[in-house]
């Protein structure tokens, strides 16, 4: 049997069931929002890594001449070695449009498809591979925009093209993200590749330490154990590369898109008990007198207060039981986003079970927490005023009055109770404001985020003076390359490089990560970028290096100055860092290397010859580049040169744009939820409004107000409310989005984005904000023009 303290907790949820479902779904957007996003970022932090360490990843690559199976197993015989497998991997380029050639990447799978390391495993179509077809990493076959069936030129660069079917789909986590590395990734059978006249054998060994995977020092010394094993074989060692041991490349982005989902989620639920303080003030306001009555009859500060603190625990298991399921589904949705762009497969459900008790949790206690401020300030005022009713909220500010007043000779009268009433209840429109306005400031930052990323981007194509680069199967002659490509109609200006592999020697005598080597002249009119720190180089002969910024998460030893070791194509070199350029490129991308043509060929050989043409054209719009490119590779065909691929500065932005995705994806999925929240704020808080001055209502409907009156009133005030959070959001965005630009271009490009605030943002926002509160406003003018005079005037 219940007592009556009680059976009044249960009565106030079942006798004002509008003020029930206002409070729980105040709390249970919040709690949404927080469980959703935080099980998404719990969910792929953990997949990600669980589904890396699934495919076995190699601890160790070594690069040497072609081998066999048989030095393959024996290294694997050696006692530091747990695996050793073979690997042969050969550039190509495939066609995926009339005149439209894609980077693309092979790699040779075992005749059965079953490898030992990076397991790749069958998607859709054939498996094993078939003889003569391909098959195509699932990330790539949508990027390239290919279908399972369709028949694609293969090219291998000097050797020829054959036109071959896309035979089915494999997942290969251990392949860099295809957004981010604009490749195509193919597999074949070392048969498929000798009938297109590719090379057979391996280049590659892979290797798995024997003992702990995660021990670096291990893994090296387990590498330099197989270099002298290689080297007493006749197989010089052409580069050893250590990766990250047991981490997935992209983990390397993880982080700042991790830490901003927290703290959007944090926001969420934040901005969410704001909204519950409005509610639970607005009932203690309405049970004014009843709180008089049960404290005269003997009822204690504690029991009024745990009467009112159950009450809110009560709301808070109400909105768990919407927001749970809710943020269950929600959640497969925003994590399926994600693992979408990192390649990952995700259970189903998605869920996690430290989220969703953290989530129980939170739903709970944050309306408990939020409940202690008001119950406490209205158990504090005496038993008389409390018996009186007296709720009366403060008089407006002074500027406000002076404004109405102003006002008061255009504005009817409607219009001008209704932005007095916006300021009657100062701390419910302060918390009403701060939730809506973080939706705004966070929708803004947003889209300057964006802003900033193509200012960027802008900034940085700004530096490169040409329209397309030429990449050719091997180097030639400058004097053969450079006639046939100028003399073409389109061409203005031609530049003649080299590229290399190269590979920084650290310290302790071992390879760091390949570097992208261009040599080019240091005087170059093609090439101006953007110094971070340090100079260019400072001209013909000099043996100098610069960097793009990228290098100082693979080598943070190197300082401006430094003399650095470069292993180029198995021989080492000396060369002074002389500065750091800002390249747009994620980290995970080989960091970028400039030197001096002429001081790059007294080293390597090589002098008058080049591998890598850039060309300035006439048109500089994606047509003309396109026409320019066909040109050049019908020309360069007709004279027997073997071509690698042709870029454009047109495919160039492409590809960069296509980064944006992971990077604004996620953003603007927190900024809709946390918008969100603050739309059913501003609703809670003009229904709240409406209900308590229902008396008022009646009043003005007593002497004669109409319909349209009483709509006009609710939904003034919810303008001005919105008009107001408008520019609080305006206000926040211009913090929030200069620190976000900094933070995320470090991350994510190690260089700070180009700060450009969205001015166009500004607008939208007052858009969505006005629209939010004509929305909002609909439900509370419907109530209040529905309540009966006599009603309303009885109402207490």
């Amino acid at each position: 049997m219940l007592t009556p303290r009680w059976r009044k907790v249960i009565r106030d949820l079942r006798v004002f069931p509008t003020r029930t479902a206002l409070v729980t779904l105040s709390i249970a957007v919040g709690v949404f929002a927080f469980g959703v996003i935080l099980t998404a970022r719990a969910v792929i932090g953990r997949e990600l890594q669980r589904s890396f360490e699934a495919i076995n990843p190699v601890s160790a690559i070594i690069t040497t001449t072609t081998f066999d199976t048989d030095l393959a197993e024996t290294v694997e015989r050696l006692p530091e070695v747990a695996v050793a497998e073979g690997r042969r991997v050969v550039p190509a380029r495939i066609r995926i449009g009339p005149d439209r050639w894609e980077d693309a990447l092979i790699t040779l799978l075992p005749d059965d498809g079953i490898r030992r390391i990076g397991i790749v495993r069958p998607q859709v179509g054939a498996w094993p591979p078939r003889e003569r077809a391909i098959l195509v990493e699932r990330a790539s076959l949508a990027r390239a925009g290919l279908a399972i069936g369709e028949t694609v030129v293969v090219e291998l660069p000097g050797i020829g093209e054959r036109a071959m079917p896309v035979a089915g789909t494999i997942h290969d986590l251990s392949t860099p993200l295809a957004v981010l590395t604009a490749q195509t990734f193919i597999y074949m059978t070392e048969d498929t590749l000798r009938w297109l006249g590719g090379p057979t054998g391996y280049n590659q060994l892979h290797l798995i330490v024997n003992g702990d995977r995660r021990d670096v020092t291990k893994i090296r010394a387990m590498a330099s154990v197989v270099e002298q094993l290689l080297e007493r074989s006749g197989h010089p060692v052409i580069q050893t590369y250590v990766p990250p041991p047991m981490q997935h490349p992209a983990e390397a982005l993880l982080p700042v898109i991790t830490v901003l989902m927290f703290i959007v989620g944090v926001l969420a639920l934040v901005a969410s008990s704001f909204l519950s303080i409005n509610t639970i003030s607005a009932i203690l306001n309405q049970q004014t007198r009843q709180l008089g009555i049960m404290a005269a009859i003997g009822a204690g500060p504690k029991t009024l207060a745990t009467m009112y603190m159950a009450t809110a625990a009560l709301f808070g298991l109400l909105a768990l039981v919407l927001a749970v399921p809710a943020g269950l589904l929600a959640s497969q949705g925003l994590a399926g986003f994600l693992a979408g762009q990192l390649n990952i497969d995700l259970p189903w459900p998605v869920w996690s079970g430290e989220i969703l008790l953290l989530q129980i949790v939170a739903g709970i206690t944050v309306p408990v927490l939020t409940a202690l401020w008001p119950i406490r300030s209205a158990l504090r005022r005496p038993v008389r005023e409390l018996l009186s009713g007296e709720t009366a909220p403060p008089p407006p500010p002074v500027v406000i009055t002076l404004l109405t007043r102003i006002l008061g000779r255009f504005l009817r009268r409607p219009t001008l109770l209704a932005l007095r009433n916006a300021f009657r209840q100062r701390a419910r429109l302060l918390r009403t404001l701060l939730a809506l306005a973080l939706g705004g400031s966070v929708l803004i930052t947003v889209m300057t985020q964006r802003t900033s990323l193509f200012a960027t981007l802008e900034a940085s194509l700004a530096g490169l003076n040409y329209d397309l680069e030429v990449q050719l199967a091997h180097s030639y002659r400058i004097e053969r390359i450079a006639p046939l490509i100028a003399s073409l109609p389109a061409v203005t200006r031609i530049e003649s490089t080299l590229r290399a592999p190269a590979f920084p020697v650290r310290p302790d005598g071992t390879d760091g990560e390949e570097l992208a080597l261009r040599a080019l002249p240091a005087d170059t009119d093609f090439f101006h970028p953007r110094l971070a720190e340090g100079r260019w180089l400072a001209g013909p002969g000099v043996r100098e290096v610069v960097f793009s910024t990228n290098i100082r998460s693979k080598e943070p030893y190197l300082r401006i100055g430094d003399w650095v070791t470069l292993s180029i194509e198995g021989c080492e070199s000396q060369w002074r860092l002389v500065g750091l350029i800002e390249v747009f490129t994620p980290p995970t991308m080989p960091a970028q290397a400039y030197v001096d043509i002429s001081a790059f060929t007294d080293e390597q050989g090589g002098v008058g010859r080049t591998d890598t043409v850039r060309v300035a054209t006439i048109g500089h719009d994606p047509a003309s580049h396109a026409a320019a490119a066909a040109a050049i590779e019908q020309q360069l065909t007709a004279y027997g040169i073997d071509l690698r691929l042709i870029r454009t500065m047109s495919e160039e932005r492409r590809i960069l744009e296509e980064r944006f995705n992971l990077a604004t994806g996620a953003i603007s999925i927190m900024a809709l939820i946390i918008g969100t929240v603050g739309a059913l704020g501003l609703t809670g808080t003009l229904s709240i409004n409406v209900l308590e001055r229902t008396r008022e209502i009646g009043i003005l409907r007593a002497i004669g107000a109409s319909d349209d009156a009483i709509r006009e009133l609710v939904v003034t005030e919810g303008l001005t409310i919105a008009l107001l959070a408008w520019v609080g959001g305006v206000i926040l965005s211009i913090p929030m989005s200069y620190a976000l630009a900094y933070n995320f271009g470090m991350a994510l490009l190690n260089i700070p984005l180009i700060w450009v605030y969205s001015f166009p943002a500004i607008w939208m926002w007052l858009g969505v904000v006005i629209l939010f509160a004509l929305v909002s406003s609909v439900l509370p003018a419907r109530a209040a023009t529905r309540i009966a005079v006599r009603e309303a005037l009885a109402y207490e």
